[in-house]
């Protein structure tokens, strides 16, 4: 029998444990593998879910954001008159914004609503900012009297879906008061502005440019023009019509030209001021006496229908009160200004035969309140102002009368000062003198610093933004 050395007897044992232990590691790197692989898996599908919810809840803040640029405009659009008192502005803000928005593209067949102080945006359902409707916002309007706040929701996604997001922010608004560039034009009327010969113009060295005129007559014939010459150009509503005949707009007499080139239009007028002249009547404390030559700070009574003689002299402040119609016979030298007060008459007047000369108030201790009085000329809302015969004259600073005529025979000069008519019917503004009327420069540098105020709307505070819990 063949024996053999021990080591080949131990060979074989040997390399089937091998093979054994071969495929266990194999089936371990298998299962490795695999875990590895649900693990990618299931980690790829987190994050793309965490990544879907931070897209929709990135979506719902733009939806909010969108939403409160939205309400901002519309707030910024309301218009509440300056003598309403903060506590009743939403009885005024409110039906603006249900004509701004009810029956708009934007809310559809949607409306707002009003409870109490609060105001819903829509009053249900929410508004779409895509065809789709995953992306929208509602708002809601908080009055507490001196602010408002506005909340703001945010949505995207399906309504009512696990997978719709919702965020939420607010910002107070605070009333503010409008300004206005109608103290920029030399006249400007509510009404009908007629020219029919003259001229409206600079004064030397001035260019004719800043003579222009704006009518906020929104129907039918707004300016109608026949004669005379204008420096600058003419400005109207876009419903309204001009008629020009003859004259000359804007350094032309070519009615092409003119209507080319110096007439333009506007959707809408600035805003006239709302005016108050019982602020001034403080400075009026002496009685008007009749027939004196030489008066200080006058108030004059109602119904009392004073004339003035040639050369008479008033210092300081005329103010009149209503229904009164006074009578300037001759030369008047006003070292002052003239106020009258608002009235239900309809004949309040200011007819001056003869030169108005302003000059300053004296410097002297008893017109020290009145001295500090800028931009104001003649302050008398409802009065008409006619101006006939010889009169002429300067004056510093603006008038401001329900209508305006100028039919005289001499030059009148307007330093710093602005021609306003408040009267919105035909012919609130006549120019049918001889001569001219030539302004150094028009009102906007010197606006009435009492007794005038225009409306409110609401302004954005930035620093109140901020994001709420939804």
């Amino acid at each position: 029998m063949r024996s053999y050395p021990p080591n080949l007897l131990c060979r074989n044992p040997r390399r089937h444990a091998r093979r054994g232990v071969t495929s266990l590691i194999a089936m371990l790197y298998l299962v490795l593998i695999s875990s590895i692989a649900i693990g990618f898996y299931a980690l790829t599908t987190t994050s793309a879910q965490v990544a879907n919810n931070d897209e929709h809840t990135s979506r719902a803040y733009l939806a909010a954001e969108s939403g409160l640029d939205f309400m901002r405009r519309q707030m910024a659009r309301v218009t509440v008159p300056p003598s309403v008192l903060p506590e009743n502005s939403i009885n005024y803000y409110f039906p603006d914004l249900q004509t701004q928005l009810n029956g708009t593209d934007n809310l559809g067949s949607l409306t707002i609503s009003r409870s109490g102080n609060t105001i819903s945006v829509p009053a249900n359902g929410t508004i779409k900012l895509d065809s789709a409707g995953n992306s929208r916002f509602s708002a809601t309007i908080t009055d507490w009297g001196s602010d408002v706040v506005v909340k703001v929701d945010g949505y995207y996604g399906k309504a009512g879906s696990d997978t719709e997001s919702h965020r939420s922010i607010s910002m107070d608004f605070t009333r503010q008061s409008r300004t206005s560039s109608i103290f920029d034009y030399a006249v400007a009327s509510k009404g009908q502005i007629v020219v029919k010969k003259g001229t409206v113009s600079s004064t030397p060295g001035v260019d004719p440019a800043i003579a222009t005129m704006m009518s906020a007559k929104d129907s039918g014939t707004s300016i109608d023009m026949s004669g005379g010459t204008i420096g600058g150009d003419l400005n109207l509503i876009d419903t309204a019509n001009v008629s020009i005949t003859g004259g000359s707009v804007g350094g032309s007499s070519i009615l092409g030209t003119i209507l080319s080139q110096h007439v333009h239009k506007t959707d809408t007028a600035p805003e006239f001021p709302t005016i108050d002249p019982t602020v001034y009547k403080k400075y009026a404390v002496n009685s008007w006496v009749d027939k004196a030559k030489t008066q200080s700070n006058i108030l004059i009574k109602a119904n009392t229908n004073p004339k003035f003689n040639a050369n008479d002299t008033v210092q300081g402040i005329m103010y009149v009160e209503s229904p009164n119609v006074i009578t300037f016979n001759g030369n008047f030298n006003l070292k002052g200004f003239i106020v009258m007060a608002s009235g239900t008459s309809t004949t309040d007047a200011l007819n001056f035969s003869g030169n108005l000369t302003m000059s300053a108030v004296p410097n002297q201790p008893q017109f020290n309140a009145v001295r500090a009085v800028t931009g104001v000329a003649v302050l008398a809302p409802n009065a008409t102002m006619a101006m006939t015969g010889s009169s002429g004259g300067s004056v510093r600073g603006n008038i401001i009368v329900k209508k305006f005529s100028m039919a005289g025979a001499a030059d009148m000069v307007i330093d710093l000062g602005s021609i306003m008519t408040l009267d919105g019917g035909s012919t609130s503004a006549l120019f049918n003198g001889s001569k001219s009327i030539r302004f150094s420069a028009t009102g906007g540098n010197n606006m009435p610093q009492e007794g005038i105020s225009y409306s409110r709307y609401y302004l954005a505070k930035p620093d109140t933004y901020q994001e709420l819990t939804p």
